[in-house]
């Protein structure tokens, strides 16, 4: 064959896989591969066009966010993570069911007929460096149920596939809205405030690095347990529904509401005002809800038990924790009857031992056990109730002339006076036990606990302590 005839043969071929290329054949699609091949982790922005409307999905810094004309009360919003997760998952794993092909594509199945040509839902996933990102456009159901017709942008080859995401996908814009009210971890919180009614009854709060602490209406040890728990019954509060936007505040009275709560987390990087407003007519247990990190006014049901809370529910009925292994002298001193103070009772850890020996108004050893066991009935002390440390209160519960318990940790052996390197950690002041109660006090709080009358028996020392347990 001349060489002329050969460049014939090759421009015929060289034509021929032109026309398939443009026939679009230029891609066999495998059952198995999934049609739009995105990595969810990478993705930064879903457009969701429907109808000649859209809405748009924005992550940033990891948080994403909703925008759209068609949200009420809205402007960029924050978005229901495990929504918009399930929407990636089933979008990066959708495989055709079905393919058909452009010369599949006529008479009742063309794509006029299964509303590709021009369709009028879609979803473009924008993924980190991508530039344009993937389409993929939804036409009518398939033939069965929990099927729908789909063509990826740029492809003539029209798919099967599961309907799936298609539900998730094409949810009222409002669906995507975080329920939550905050995004705030009760965990993490380490300030917390709230104002309620027109005599502005303040109650807070503030974290410490040993825990919970009120700090208005009063000064006192919180419950790490009750607090955590009441944050996020009320700041994991759900939404209902949203007011449509434009509402008066004034309204929904918001303009003077009856409650205002404020909370911060660590570092002060994220906090939020919530605003409680009246009462929806028609539902006692729903109000109006402004949040300072959502656009818009909201209505969330059952805030009034949160509301209700009181100093009482949240401090701590316990002494403050005490660590054993930083104590190093624990001292008893009690008053005769006439109010001069005894010579104390005086327990010292010994040198090199776990045991303890009486320094001081006896003599003797004591057991790292014996001591163990009466250190923790003082700590498990529970008051049934408090009242406030007045001068009558502490002259008739007898805390005028106290059993008192100090211990102490030596910080230095190498100082010239005896004591110098003492630090009291701790300090318990029992009353006189009267009516089968008995009042305590912890250093120097404006409260007094008042704790049923067998508490007094531990003022004896670690060598009674069997004594209480066992009754």
């Amino acid at each position: 064959m001349s060489w002329k005839g050969t460049l014939a043969l090759l421009a015929l071929a060289l034509a021929a896989l032109l026309i398939l290329f443009s026939s679009g054949h230029s891609r066999t699609r495998s059952a198995t591969e999934p049609l739009l091949a995105i990595h969810p982790s990478e993705v930064t922005m879903i457009t969701i066009r429907e109808g000649g409307g859209e809405t748009l999905l924005n992550k940033t810094n990891g948080i994403w966010r909703i925008g759209s004309g068609s949200l009420t009360g809205s402007d960029h919003d924050r978005v229901d993570d495990r929504l918009v997760h399930a929407l990636l998952d089933q979008a990066a794993n959708v495989t055709p069911l079905d393919i058909l092909n452009p010369s599949d594509l006529k008479g009742s199945v063309s794509l006029e007929s299964l509303d590709l040509k021009t369709p009028k839902r879609s979803l473009t996933f924008l993924e980190t460096g991508s530039g344009a990102g993937k389409t993929i456009a939804f036409g009518i159901e398939g033939p069965a149920k929990g099927q729908i017709y789909a063509r990826l942008e740029g492809e003539k080859t029209v798919c099967l596939i599961p309907s799936e995401v298609v539900s998730t996908a094409f949810l009222h814009a409002e669906e995507f809205r975080d329920r939550r009210l905050t995004s705030l971890d009760p965990e993490r919180l380490e300030e917390i405030t709230l104002t309620k009614g027109s005599s502005l009854q303040r109650l807070s709060l503030k974290k410490a690095e040993a825990g919970w602490n009120l700090t208005s209406p009063m000064r006192a040890q919180g419950n790490d347990k009750a607090i955590v728990s009441w944050a996020a019954g009320l700041f994991s509060s759900k939404v209902d529904h949203w007011m449509p936007g434009g509402t008066d505040p004034s309204a929904c009275g918001l303009d003077a509401p009856v409650a205002v709560i404020s909370a911060s987390e660590s570092a002060g990087n994220s906090s939020v005002t919530i605003s409680i407003g009246s009462t929806v007519p028609g539902s006692s247990q729903s109000h109006y809800v402004r949040c300072s990190d959502r656009p818009g006014i909201c209505v969330v049901q059952g805030l009034d038990a949160s509301l209700e809370v009181t100093p009482s529910t949240l401090r701590s009925r316990q002494p403050k924790p005490l660590h054993l292994d930083a104590i190093d002298t624990i001292e008893i001193r009690r008053n005769d009857q006439s109010g001069t103070e005894t010579a104390p009772l005086v327990m010292t850890r010994k040198k090199g031992s776990d045991d303890w020996e009486i320094t001081g108004g006896g003599a003797g050893t004591l057991t790292r056990a014996a001591i163990e066991t009466w250190f923790e009935k003082l700590q498990s002390l529970t008051a049934s109730s408090f009242e406030p440390a007045t001068p009558q209160r502490l002259e008739s519960t007898g805390l005028n002339h106290p059993t008192r318990l100090r211990f102490i940790a030596h910080l230095s052996e190498n100082t010239a006076e005896e004591a110098a390197g003492d630090l009291v950690l701790a300090e318990y002041a029992f009353g006189t036990p009267r009516d089968g109660i008995v009042a305590f006090r912890e250093g120097t709080s404006s409260d007094l606990m008042i704790l049923p009358e067998s508490a007094a028996e531990l003022t004896k020392g670690p060598e009674a302590a069997s004594e209480v347990l066992n009754r």
